[in-house]
């Protein structure tokens, strides 16, 4: 028999099955979504709406920062949220306007996956050691940086909720501070390792999180955790066919698509593209004198040079016999890629490969920088027209293409005919 107080507690009942309904019907809609991709991005994606999404945890914005395959250094991979207040409003009208659930946003994953998010372009320059990360010694400070709040994330490895109170990061190159308010961090953990950080906040609304949200938070970094380790297997598939078999880079076919979307993306964000051609100095005469194990040896070496000192979103490529490529995938400036360049000559000229001494193999290099509006099939073809200039000056340099460089060449290629 039910008595009068017990009626309320009916009601409550119902109202938790449906709030239980809803979540789990989440869960449900977010899980069926990373099980149909393996594309890292895509996953980043769903994570994202998933957090952001009415349908979803409802936050006003979140931030996913990666130690993908440099594991030691956390950057940030993608993010969701508006820039300011009107954005978020007109955001929100356009949402409840076309009635856009969960799903249908998650649908519409290919229409939004090259736009760039102004939280991704605001903290682009954010950067952590996960080795040097340290727990902060107060959760009751009156203001925090950024850095100190991921970093006690990842030295913890527990979530947090931080209501009241405001996280700053200055972005250097704007000379803005992206603020962050009310805000929640959420390690993603695999094999006890911090593969990830997810960062939330309500900076628009001010809503206060409450614990129930930050569980939902750590279910979908459990949840991001087994996708992103499926990602991962399968990325590292589908290297294994990209990568030359002697060196371990990549070969010159998946160089060439590469290349291709490079172009295309470099257009469309309007900046610069660089690209250094290295090609090891009298290497036939190391294989004749030697033999073709030893100068296996030195290319395996030379390749490994160039991948451990290049940065993560850089690519390494072997383009055929001794020669390789590297292409600058960030905005770099001609100087800057010249020393890029004639740093990785120092390094080559300085190491001691296999059974040589320090100075017996280094290398020669052209490089080249092609802006938005002009032809970027040119990048490949002044690269190589400076390291023939590079070989002409004696080897063991690095230059940088100039358009003068380009009549000195083919007076150069005529004298020799």
């Amino acid at each position: 028999m039910l008595t009068e107080a017990s009626e309320p507690n009916a009601k409550t009942g119902g109202r938790m099955d449906s709030e239980l309904l809803k979540e789990l019907m989440f869960q449900l809609t977010v899980t069926k979504a990373m099980l149909k991709t393996v594309e890292l991005e895509q996953i980043l994606y769903i994570i994202l709406s998933g957090i952001t999404h009415g349908d979803g945890l409802n936050f006003n914005r979140a931030v996913l920062l990666l130690a993908w395959d440099r594991r030691n250094e956390l950057r940030v991979t993608q993010s969701a949220g508006p820039a300011n207040g009107e954005e978020a409003h007109r955001i929100w009208e356009g949402v409840k306007a076309e009635k856009l659930d969960l799903q249908s946003l998650l649908d519409r994953y290919a229409s939004q996956a090259n736009i760039i998010q102004y939280l991704t372009s605001q903290l682009t320059g954010f950067s952590l050691n996960v080795n040097e990360a340290r727990p902060m010694t107060s959760m009751t400070s009156p203001h925090y940086e950024l850095h100190e709040v991921i970093a006690h994330c990842v030295a913890t490895k527990l979530p947090f909720v931080i209501n009241g109170t405001q996280a700053t990061y200055y972005n250097h190159v704007s000379r803005e501070t992206l603020t962050f308010k009310n805000f929640a961090c959420v390690p993603i953990v695999l094999n006890d390792e911090v593969l990830g950080i997810i960062l939330t906040d309500n900076f628009f609304n001010s809503r206060i999180i409450h614990d129930e949200e930050l569980r939902g938070l750590n279910i979908m970094a459990n949840l991001a955790s087994i996708a992103l380790e499926r990602a991962m297997l399968y990325r590292k598939l589908s290297e294994m066919a990209k990568a030359d078999g002697l060196t371990g880079v990549f070969n010159r076919q998946y160089y060439e698509s590469y290349l291709q979307d490079e172009f295309i993306r470099a257009r469309r964000l309007q900046r610069a593209l660089s690209m250094i051609v290295f090609d090891i100095d009298f290497f036939k005469l190391c294989n004749d004198t030697y033999g073709h194990e030893r100068g296996d040896q030195v290319l395996r070496q030379f390749a490994q040079i160039l991948r451990d000192n290049t940065r993560e979103g850089d690519m390494v490529a072997r383009y055929g016999g001794e020669e390789f490529v590297v292409l600058l995938t960030g905005e770099h400036s001609p100087q800057d890629s010249w020393m890029v360049g004639e740093k990785l000559r120092q390094i080559v000229a300085s190491t001691a490969f296999s059974e040589f001494t320090p100075g017996q193999i280094t290398v020669s290099g052209g490089v080249s920088v092609v802006n938005p509006n002009e032809d970027f099939r040119h990048l490949f073809t002044r690269a190589d027209q400076a390291l023939y200039l590079a070989k002409r000056n004696g080897r063991n340099c690095v230059i940088l293409y100039t358009a003068a460089d380009e009549n000195e060449s083919a007076l150069a290629e005529q004298a020799e005919q």
